[in-house]
């Protein structure tokens, strides 16, 4: 029986590669459905490339929307060169393609899904037949998730109304499905309470473990970007300024941004002109690139990021991590961000900090 990842970051994706070793899945018996977009996509297809986890491994796009298998690829006829024009690239084709791939495959034994806000894939949970619904972590969307599943949520009610009505309007013309699941099981690295129909699984990480003695270490520091001011979290200059901060408090260290694909160009040149401090983007997800690629430098840093976590819990005490912790006083969503550093100082330790005074 087959097991279906829906994958839309490469975050998700490494955390997909180890949910398959934990469930102890056939390589025969994986298929990897890509929903990212073009940002997102470059790493994905680095990560793929490299490590040879899957059977199948397809963009939602590439689906053959026509004759025969949805797999099947390089199609010479009419619509296999129809299909691959813009036209049928729109995301109302989407839903077609995914109920191809559910009719095709019949019942599933996993369906394990990464971004659970995404309409597409909870359509697909809600057509295809499957013995258990896995949730991967994305960042810190899984503490979120797991509250509003014990507590019971409307999913549309923190939407603006012009959102509410995109959403209606792709239900009613495209069908689309998006009932919640009574059941799932949160594969995650946070420790986490769910309700009583829910479970939890820890991931440990132990793929991305197994070769950490491996690599050398050099002595310098990373510090992993974000993008919190394009997003309008803080201001440009106000994430400058942190980040001046932290590059003195690094010192002589040498200083390595590690650029976030959703960063501005603007930005990145101003850190790099104005700040002095060498920029790297990097073709691997952070987490992949430290335990397989290397180097690994001796501190890695952020002001808040998944991968913290997650390294964390890859390097134990081969790494030292280092949280800024940002004033985030008067912005919107300081009690989310609040919350992730509250979850940070749980587990500080010699090699893991929370740095409010830099």
């Amino acid at each position: 029986m087959k097991s279906v990842f829906l994958i839309k970051t490469p975050l998700q994706l490494l955390n997909a590669i180890e949910a398959k070793h934990y469930f102890k899945l056939s390589k025969d018996d994986c298929i990897v459905i890509i929903m990212a977009d073009r940002k997102s996509q470059p790493q994905i297809q680095a990560l793929t490339e490299s490590i040879d986890e899957w059977c199948d491994v397809v963009s939602l796009n590439e689906i053959n929307l026509f004759f025969g298998s949805p797999f099947l690829k390089n199609i010479t006829s009419i619509f296999g060169k129809l299909q691959q024009s813009k036209y049928f690239k729109r995301s109302f084709f989407y839903v077609p393609r995914l109920n191809k791939i559910s009719r095709y495959l019949g019942d599933v034994e996993y369906i394990v899904v990464g971004y659970t806000n995404y309409v597409y894939m909870n359509h697909f949970i809600n057509v295809t037949p499957h013995r258990e619904l896995v949730f991967l972590d994305d960042g810190n969307g899984t503490l979120d998730l797991s509250e509003k599943r014990k507590n019971g949520f409307n999913k549309n009610s923190n939407i603006k109304l012009s959102k509410k009505i995109k959403l209606y309007g792709k239900r009613l013309i495209q069908g689309i499905k998006e009932q919640e699941e009574d059941k799932a099981c949160f594969f995650t690295a946070y420790d986490i309470s769910v309700r009583s129909t829910d479970r939890v699984v820890k991931n440990e990480f132990n793929y991305l473990r197994s070769n950490v003695d491996s690599l050398p270490t050099i002595d310098e520091a990373y510090f992993i970007g974000s993008p919190l001011s394009e997003i309008t979290i803080i201001t440009q200059d106000e994430y400058l300024t942190q980040l001046s901060k932290v590059k003195k408090y690094f010192g002589q260290k040498p200083l390595i941004y590690i650029a976030h694909r959703r960063d501005s160009a603007e930005k990145l040149d101003l850190i790099k002109n104005k700040l002095g401090i060498k920029v790297v983007l990097f073709d691997y997800p952070i987490e992949y690139q430290l335990a397989f690629i290397g180097p690994r430098p001796i501190v890695l840093a952020s002001f808040y990021s998944a991968a913290l976590d997650s390294c964390r819990l890859i390097f134990g005490d081969e790494l030292k991590i280092i949280s800024f912790r940002l004033n985030m006083e008067n912005s919107i969503i300081r009690e989310k961000v609040e919350s992730i550093y509250a979850s940070y100082e749980a587990t500080i330790n010699d090699n893991f900090i929370v740095e409010s005074d830099y």
